[in-house]
């Protein structure tokens, strides 16, 4: 069986690779997720539809890995973003911009598959880049 920290990497590479399939493999059925602490996603045919949806809307984006830990199953996955919004987001037209976030996400696997996700990510930095704050004009952010 691989560790968690092997399945939270397997996430990844099916999010750069854009592989549903794969993805849809590694996550548990009652998958269950949170945004900045708000119940998101309800199953893991709802997940693979929602990250489907990030890709449509930013067809190069890459998640690039900064930092992974794991204590008793869950993953601290700290990493950036980047890539060009293409396709609609959150309803809003493609604004043909790119972007660079850094994010941070918790992953709870229980036998061998993703059943928790805790997303925290730098919304305000970037719906900022993509021009969709008001008086954002052509500025970015970026922290590190």
């Amino acid at each position: 069986m691989f560790s968690p920290i092997d399945i939270v990497k397997k996430v990844v590479e099916c999010d750069n690779g854009r592989d549903a399939a794969g993805y849809r493999a590694i996550i548990h059925d009652d998958y269950l997720s949170f945004v900045h602490g708000k119940e998101q996603n309800v199953g893991a045919d709802a997940e693979v539809a929602a990250i489907e949806g990030w890709w449509k809307a930013t067809s190069d984006v890459h998640l690039e890995i900064l930092e992974m830990g794991e204590t008793d199953g869950l993953v601290t996955l700290r990493y950036t973003l980047t890539g060009t919004n293409d396709g609609d987001l959150f309803g809003r037209p493609a604004s043909g911009r790119k972007f660079h976030v850094e994010n941070c996400t918790l992953l709870r696997v229980i036998e061998g598959k993703v059943k928790n996700a805790y997303r925290y990510s730098d919304t305000l930095g970037l719906m900022t880049q993509l021009g969709a704050m008001h008086g954002s004009g052509s500025e970015t952010t970026s922290r590190k």
